[in-house]
């Protein structure tokens, strides 16, 4: 191994910090007192990972657990947080986090503390931030892994965590990490991926942005080809400024990264991503720890589903735990824990196919490791189904824009996964909505919920997606009822076991069924009559009527209600001031300086419903018009424009950020007056 040493600041900032604590029970007091709307109340909240669920007065939280690497205490802090103070199951993402249901908002702030003291952030899991940073399944005992996945996952969480540059960004960043050229972290599926490689002897990462799934599902593209592990927060940076800039923040289903992408094209879109890059490479960036490279990595084919004991190179164990869909209770969670410490686990890691690995055991402990876990009634021995790779998302058994019971399909495939243990291994994966939280575009067999119309009456539905990966998204199929989704999956899995060698993929299968081959073969299945056809308007294990979602645009699309982002860009800029005169880049600094005035001036107009017209004096002569009143906040905007005249070399560096931060702060503080004052909570602007 040789470390690969950063000219940064080596100081990672901690996952966890308590102030988070008192931040958030402030933001609860401020909702519950009527001083904050709902609409603030949900943008706040999503920044702490919290939904509001389907069921009314019920939450889901979601913790943020970068690279899916997870303590044996944490673990046991998280069942303990389940047990006390939610309902239901803890559930394992494709993302690599944990999520807690049925949640109270008085037990919202409890909660929140006691993951903290146990060292569990949930800050950023949601809204729009750089959300939970994922790495391969294999990370950390992956022969290939030329640097470990997992430890740069969580170096670049810890880089921009409550930094003000992405806590309001036009949309959410997903971010993936993987420690070879194989790809296991499934970087082509996200906004933004990093690809450990070697160049000229060299190793640094290879950087992909704009892959996503959802309706308008798209691969990632090159950004660049190479670049050293420490400048990795500076690709972060470039690409959130150039997100700030130009994505579309009034319609939140098209202000993802995959839309610059389409916007500009791939080709611009990379060319001005290295273009932001070089304007700040040179700028102090944030704090970065070091990373080692493996420079004995293998470049093998890519390594098999992660279930049961995989032997390492130092002689340890790693063994993966199948969790079906996910879901595993506080009692078994406490039960893992225990048993990974007994037999020398060194941590925890969640798979995005929703497992748990405990890895680097004592081998000589492993075979009790696995009967234990199989006394919890789960399985650890690495057996495995044709179709036991199962995920699912938890569609409208909690989401408010599920339209389909997505894990109700996924339990009636698990009970019928015998039939078919004779079929290769196959991906299935399942969303209740159109928005792929179930990964369904890159299964083998896919499903997404779907609304239609039966004799004229709304009816949940399924639309297949066949023969999918993450370099070649699924086919689309037909439709189909949700209560025949199972048994159509049944005719379907017969017709590839008959009529193909077991080597062909279901792809081929599928292309060359085509269109009305696939139709022929599941028609039987849907000409139903009488009773039969009257219940397809029913979900599955659900007997109530079905009615569509109000919206299909989810609460992490919520917006910036009163332009917090450009609060958090005023601040972004007066930091940019210093950064700029450090590097001796003194336009850059004025213009910073220039920016990190009129920012909290916009602020001003939109809060007051006022025209911007974006010409600078107009902006501060409409302040002045409308907050005439406010002598306190005048004073301080002309003193910090007289400081930002005057500012031409370093000398003046700490005046003008003195003054601008005066600024920048009685800006803030007549907001909120004009905010309580609309809301009748305030009898009129500061005097």
């Amino acid at each position: 191994m040789n470390s690969i040493t950063p000219t940064r600041p080596v100081s990672p900032a901690p996952l966890v910090n308590l102030a988070d604590v008192d931040e958030f029970k402030s933001g609860v007091d401020q909702f519950k007192t009527g001083r904050w709307a709902e609409d603030r109340w949900k943008t706040f909240r999503l920044r702490f990972g919290i939904y509001e669920q389907r069921q009314k007065g019920q939450h889901m939280i979601r913790l943020k657990v970068p690279g899916g690497r997870l303590s044996t205490d944490q673990a046991r802090t998280i069942a303990k947080a389940n047990r006390e103070l939610a309902g239901g199951a803890i559930h394992i993402t494709t993302r690599q986090a944990i999520q807690l249901y049925f949640i109270e908002l008085d037990n919202l702030s409890p909660l929140i503390e006691q993951l903290n003291v146990g060292d569990v952030t949930t800050r950023e899991a949601s809204g729009g931030t750089l959300r939970n940073t994922t790495a391969c399944d294999h990370s950390g005992f992956c022969p290939n892994e030329k640097i470990n996945a997992k430890d740069t996952a969580d170096a670049l969480a810890r880089a921009w965590l409550r930094h003000p540059l992405v806590q309001h960004l036009p949309r959410k960043v997903k971010t993936a990490v993987s420690g070879c050229e194989l790809d296991c972290g499934l970087t082509e599926i996200d906004d933004l991926g990093f690809i450990a490689t070697t160049k000229d002897g060299n190793t640094g990462f290879r950087v992909m942005a704009g892959g996503g799934l959802g309706t308008h599902p798209r691969r990632a593209i090159e950004i660049f080809d190479f670049i050293a592990a420490q400048h990795l927060p500076v690709v972060q940076e470039a690409v959130a400024r150039i997100h700030h800039r130009h994505s579309n923040r009034e319609n939140k289903n098209r202000s993802r990264l995959k839309f610059l992408v389409k916007k500009f094209g791939a080709d611009e879109f990379a060319k001005m991503v290295r273009i932001e890059f070089d304007q700040i490479v040179d700028y102090p960036s944030r704090p970065w720890q070091n990373l080692d490279a493996n420079t004995d990595a293998l470049m093998d084919e890519a390594p098999q589903r992660l279930l049961g004991p995989v032997l390492q190179p130092d002689g340890h164990t790693s063994v993966g735990i199948d969790i079906p869909l996910g879901i595993v209770s506080p009692e078994q969670l406490d039960a893992i824990a225990d048993l990974a410490d007994q037999a020398g686990a060194v941590e925890l890691g969640l798979t995005r196919n929703q497992n748990i690995v405990a890895l680097r055991l004592n081998s000589g402990l492993v075979e009790g490791f696995i009967k234990g876990v199989r006394r919890l009634g789960l399985d650890a021995s690495g057996r495995k189904g044709a179709l036991d790779d199962l995920v699912a998302c938890f569609g409208t058994s909690t989401c408010a824009i599920g339209i389909t019971d997505a894990n109700a399909l996924a339990s009636e495939i698990l009970d019928v996964q015998g039939e078919f243990s004779d079929l290769p291994h196959l991906k299935i994966r399942i969303s209740g909505c159109h928005n792929s939280c179930g990964h369904h575009h890159i299964g083998d067999i896919g499903f997404h919920g779907i609304a239609k119309k039966i004799d004229g009456k709304p009816a949940p539905h399924y639309q297949l997606h066949l023969g999918g990966s993450p370099t070649e998204h699924a086919i689309a199929g037909p439709f189909v009822p949700a209560r025949l989704a199972k048994d159509v999956l049944r005719v379907l899995l017969n017709d590839y076991r008959t009529s193909f060698d077991k080597s062909i993929s279901v792809r081929d299968w599928a292309e060359a069924l085509g269109k009305d081959g696939l139709n022929a073969i599941i028609d039987p299945v849907l000409n139903v009559t009488g009773r039969a056809k009257a219940e397809l308007v029913f979900d599955l294990h659900d007997d109530q009527p079905f009615h569509p979602p109000e919206t299909a645009t989810g609460e992490c699309a919520a917006g910036s209600v009163v332009a917090d982002h450009l609060s958090d860009l005023a601040k972004v800029a007066l930091e940019n001031v210093r950064r700029a005169t450090s590097v001796g880049k003194r336009e850059d600094a004025r213009a910073y300086a220039n920016l990190a005035l009129i920012l909290p001036a916009r602020r001003l107009l939109v809060i007051a419903d006022e025209n911007d017209s974006g010409d600078a004096e107009k902006v501060f002569a409409a302040v002045r018009r409308n907050l005439a009143l406010d002598q306190k906040l005048l004073q301080s905007l002309n003193h910090a424009q007289g400081a930002v005249q005057k500012f031409k070399s370093e000398n003046e560096l700490a005046s003008t950020e003195s003054a601008i931060g005066e600024w920048q702060i009685e800006a803030e503080r007549a907001v909120e007056d004009l905010i309580l004052q609309a809301r009748g909570l305030l009898a009129g602007a500061a005097q």
